[in-house]
């Protein structure tokens, strides 16, 4: 037997299969698209399980070899059986000299002969659970394997075309003969109809009689003349009473019951489940054959009912699926093509309580075999029938939509009903032995309808949130059940819920006019499903492997749904120059909400998606600068604060859960956020003191992040917090990057600012743009200084010297033409000073100085180390290459101001300073020893 999971599964699928196909049709926005494609779906999962189950018997087939010798063995035993009309007659099993292929299981020797085919063939498929069928003897050599599963007509194709065929034949023939014998009489013969059915009536009393007599000796022949004559009995009466109106309504429903208990009798008491089946097929065709089109459904349906109650009494005794899927099929068939073809609204009282007779009737002659699988204690599930199972409410809904989808919640309501009996049903059934897969099924069922009730009762929107609540409980429920199905039905609603919502948003449904509004409930309920789901999805990590991806998923499934109804709250109603503000107090409160939830459930993944929150805010601090005059403005007052209270709960609660990295990330960050703060609102403070080019704007976005940098690296700050958590972080991550922003404010500040602090007058380096930068230079070389840049200098140990000096020589060359700017009257353009004369020979004079002093220092440096003096060398060859540049730029550009006093006192200076350098700045040595004179490092 295949393992229970295998079979759950199976039946499982067929449940999605339904409700994708109900999705996928509602999407068709026709009538009956849901109903369609539910049936689609059902009929898609039954032919492919069909096709997989024709496979495997084929590979069984061709798969088992018998040998010989066994064959032979099995046939020899087969001789000593009763006689060919005996129920269980031999038949011959042939003996080859060479092993023979034989399908899988091993059959006996014994053969069913021709006239008990009916019953042992139907007994094929359904065995009654009463009487446990014998263990078939297992030939030598041959592998044990479980029968090969057999469609619910297999009974019928066996009985017609196996065993005595031509009796068969002969009654069905027989049957057709008096149908229309009954319907031309009607027509040509004069005789009153009273007769003429009395005659039918008593041919089928005679056939019925020799049947019942022949029951022991002929015992298929008997049956196949009883479920004649059962048939036969059917038709008078049915055709008394509806052509001919000789038989009152009760008297012929009291007889049509009877006939329908005697036929149930019949095949209970000789185990005759043919008979059963030619006596529903005879009396479910009667109506169909006799038919005038009169139209009289309720005479029709009535009729229906009464055969359906006979095989809900065959069912009180034993499982015979075949049975029970001819009662469904014909009633419901029958049912549909009358409603598609004759329904109208005047029928729908009449229509519904068939419908409730006909769903009740069928889930009790479903449910009924249960009796007797507890009374046998069997915990297997090959009573169940999944035609009804699974046909029975997909119909039955589908019946039901056509009556009522023009009724207002109508379906809704329908489908609720439909949810509830489900439920009900399952509830009864647990806890019972053998019932988990119905149990499973029955849940999942009324899990569909409900599903169903949210799109049929509420618009798109609100089918977003309830669907994600319903999602996240299926999740929820597979997990703790240890079953896949229901948690990828679970996942698929989650994901169904964003393309409901989607839906809920076009034309049809335009955007909200009120701040509290159907889109911003159902997509906080969404998120609020994703995050339960995935939840859940952490806490069974351990046992679902692969599966925990779904758990991020979720929680950035669950972000979309909120900041999407973010953006379009902020759109409909908050004005645009607040947009920003709005946007920060919206991060502040997810980032919270997700701190939050991260520590009260100790749950990392939650924690995750706020280490997105600090550059985000980085991001909406430089839309700012851009946008706006002050920080403060438009709002900001609020929700910068906000902004950075949340930052500090989230240091508090979610950063334990963080990866290392990531939390020495979020520290640094929200350290470079105060700065980049500091410094916009230092801009505000000073924007309006000068102009553009003067030194009051620049200096604005200086002290900040300056006054930053100096505290940054005091290990006196790094005692508070957050600061202690995370030194590095703060220490050397963020000093690093304030240093390089600190570098390059300086350089554009040189490049962009005249220096002017009206009313202040300028006094070079003594004005407050030099002394800033000044100010600027110094935090970045105590921070290069200290602990905090440890790193760097392991990496590239003269990095931070050099990009140093580059800077400070910038510094200075920029000072001296702001300078002749303000004293000299020299445009503060590059044109302007890069064509003066006088301040191309300060440059040359300057850059001299500036060898000279390079070259000196190393120099004094080199005679007073010990050992190693490679970066006194470094600094002379650089101080070197600054007086060749200057030569050079004497030949070039000096050199134009021939008869000038600047080139002059450019070349004399120029030569003066080389000749100074010469004597007190020599080359040092490579590596001079303790005991070298000054007279030998001048030698070299």
């Amino acid at each position: 037997m295949a393992p229970t999971w295998r079979k759950e599964g199976g039946e499982m699928l067929v449940i999605v299969a339904i409700v994708v196909g109900a999705i996928l049709g509602a999407a068709m926005e026709s009538d009956g698209g849901v109903v369609f494609g539910a049936l689609i779906g059902w009929l898609a999962v039954r032919s492919w399980r069909q096709q997989r189950q024709i496979d495997a018997l084929q590979k069984g087939q061709a798969g088992a070899v018998v040998p010989a010798a066994a064959a032979a063995a099995a046939a020899d035993a087969g001789t000593d059986q009763p006689d060919a009309h005996a129920e269980t007659a031999p038949g011959a099993m042939p003996v080859a000299p060479e092993p023979v292929t034989m399908p899988l299981p091993a059959r006996s020797a014994t053969e069913p002969s021709a006239l008990a085919a009916p019953a042992l063939a139907a007994a094929a498929v359904d065995v009654p659970l009463d009487e446990p069928a014998a263990a078939a003897p297992t030939l030598a050599g041959a592998a044990e394997a479980p029968p090969p599963s057999r469609g619910p007509l297999a009974p019928l194709r066996d009985w017609f075309f196996g065993g005595n065929t031509i009796v068969k034949a002969g009654v069905l023939i027989l049957f057709l003969g008096l149908a229309f014998l009954a319907k031309y009489a009607s027509e040509h013969v004069d005789l009153p109809i009273e007769l003429r059915l009395a005659g039918i009536g008593v041919a089928a009393i005679v056939l019925l009689a020799v049947g019942w007599r022949l029951r022991t000796s002929r015992p298929g022949y008997a049956q196949a003349l009883q479920g004649g004559a059962v048939a036969v009995l059917y038709l008078t009466l049915f055709v008394a009473f509806k052509f001919y109106g000789v038989l009152a309504v009760g008297p012929v429903f009291a007889m049509m019951v009877a006939i329908a208990a005697l036929a149930a009798a019949l095949a209970v008491l000789q185990d005759a489940r043919a008979l059963a089946v030619i006596g529903a097929l005879g009396g479910f065709a009667t109506p169909l054959l006799v038919s005038t089109g009169s139209g009289n459904q309720v005479a029709l349906f009535s009729y229906y009912l009464v055969l359906d109650l006979g095989i809900l009494a065959v069912a009180w005794f034993r499982t015979w699926r075949v049975l029970n899927v001819i009662g469904f099929g014909f009633t419901f068939g029958v049912g549909t093509a009358w409603g598609l073809m004759r329904y109208s609204p005047v029928h729908y009282a009449s229509s519904q309580a068939f419908l409730i007779a006909f769903f009740l009737l069928f889930a009790l002659v479903l449910v009924l075999p249960v009796r007797r699988a507890e009374a046998l204690a069997d915990r297997t599930s090959k009573w169940v029938n999944g035609s009804l199972l699974f046909g029975l409410p997909t119909i039955t809904f589908a019946l039901q939509y056509g009556l009522v989808h023009d009724t207002a919640y109508g379906v809704a309501l329908s489908a609720l009903v439909l949810a509830a009996f489900y439920v009900g049903l399952a509830t009864w059934m647990r806890g019972r032995p053998g019932l988990g897969l119905t149990f499973d099924a029955s849940l999942a069922i009324g899990t569909v309808f409900l599903t169903l009730v949210i799109p049929f009762a509420l618009d798109p929107r609100s089918t977003a949130g309830a669907w994600s609540l319903e999602g996240a409980g299926l999740v929820w429920l597979g997990l703790r059940q240890g079953r896949r199905l229901p948690r990828a039905f679970g996942y698929a609603l989650l994901l169904l819920a964003g393309v409901s919502m989607l839906i809920g948003l076009d034309h049809a449904h335009p955007m909200p006019t009120s701040p509290w509004n159907a889109v911003l409930f159902n997509a906080l309920l969404a998120a609020a499903g994703s995050i339960v789901a995935a939840y859940v999805v952490h806490r069974h990590a351990a046992g679902i492997g692969r599966e925990r991806v779904a758990e991020p998923l979720l929680i950035v499934w669950a972000l979309v749904w909120l900041l999407s109804a973010s953006a379009i709250e902020i759109e409909q109603f908050v004005p645009g120059r607040y947009s920003l503000a709005a946007w920060l107090l919206i991060l502040a409160a997810l980032a919270t909400a997700f701190s939050a939830i991260a520590a009260r459930w100790r749950w990392p993944g939650i924690a995750a998606p706020v280490l997105g929150t600090m550059p985000l805010a980085l991001l909406a601090a430089a839309s700012s600068a851009v946008m706006q005059d002050s920080p403060l403005q438009d709002a900001g007052w609020l929700g910068w604060p906000v902004m950075l209270l949340a930052h500090g709960l989230s240091l508090k609660w979610a950063a334990p859960h963080w990866p290392a990295a990531g939390r020495k990330l979020a520290h640094a960050l929200g350290a470079l956020l105060l700065a980049a703060l500091a410094a916009l609102l230092g801009r505000a403070l000073t924007k309006d003191w000068g102009d553009a080019g003067s030194a009051w704007p620049w200096l604005g976005w200086l002290v900040g992040p300056a006054v930053l940098l100096l505290l940054l690296p005091r290990p006196s700050t790094l005692r508070w917090w957050p600061l202690r958590d995370e030194p590095s972080a703060y220490r050397s991550i963020a000093a690093g990057v304030l240093s390089l922003g600190l570098l390059l404010w300086i350089v554009l500040a040189n490049i962009g600012s005249t220096g002017s602090a009206q009313p202040l007058p300028h006094v070079p380096l003594l004005n407050p743009l030099d002394l800033g930068i000044a100010l600027a230079l110094a935090a970045v070389a105590l921070w290069a200084r200290g602990d905090g840049a440890d790193a760097l200098r392991e990496v590239q140990p003269g990095a931070v010297p050099a990009l140093l000096g580059g800077i400070g020589f910038l510094w200075l060359n920029a000072m001296l033409v702001r300078a002749f700017h303000h004293h000299a009257g020299v445009p503060y353009t590059f044109d302007g000073w890069s064509g003066s004369l006088a301040v191309q020979t300060g440059l040359t004079l300057l850059w001299s100085a500036l060898a000279l002093a390079a070259m000196w220092w190393s120099a004094r440096r080199a005679q007073r180390a010990m050992g190693e003096v490679g970066e006194q060398r470094a600094l002379w060859i650089a101080g070197a290459v600054l007086l060749g540049a200057v030569v050079l730029k004497l030949m070039v550009v000096d050199l134009s101001g021939t008869g000038t006093v600047t080139r002059i006192v450019s070349f004399i200076g120029v030569g003066l300073l080389m000749l100074v350098i010469g004597y007190v700045a020599p080359l040092p040595a490579a590596r001079r020893s303790a005991g070298a004179t000054t007279e030998e490092t001048h030698a070299a």
